[in-house]
């Protein structure tokens, strides 16, 4: 009994290696350069709350003077966050809680944490 076999068949590019080789190898290098590019600026952008603003003492200072740190939020902060009724007061282990009573809760939050470290608040809604 003969068997035939069946003719081999050459395997088809898919279509990432059909892409690659059209490129070539300089056309994949832009490629992965835009990828990063790309990739880093959709990381790193994102609104300035206030603009220009640069909390004026660092967070260890803050961290050991929780009064001044209500006081800049008071005078320099909340009002430039018309968006969000935002008040701080004095917790009793040293942080600084922060009540956000109107607006939006999780913007209100991420707006202070801009410029300010998370260890120094206690937020509530």
């Amino acid at each position: 009994m003969d068997v035939k076999k069946a003719p081999e068949q050459e395997p088809h590019a898919t279509a990432g290696q059909a892409f690659i080789s059209r490129i070539g190898p300089a056309g994949m290098a832009l490629f992965l350069i835009l990828a990063v590019l790309v990739t880093a600026i959709c990381l790193t952008s994102g609104r300035d709350p206030i603009p220009g603003y640069k909390a004026p003492e660092t967070t260890e200072y803050y961290a050991a003077h929780p009064e001044e740190l209500i006081t800049e939020l008071q005078t320099n902060v909340f009002p430039a966050l018309p968006d969000y009724a935002i008040t701080a007061s004095l917790a009793e282990d040293g942080t600084v809680t922060v009540a956000v009573t109107e607006g939006n809760f999780v913007a209100a939050r991420a707006a202070l944490l801009r410029y300010f470290d998370l260890s120094l608040f206690t937020f509530i809604e």
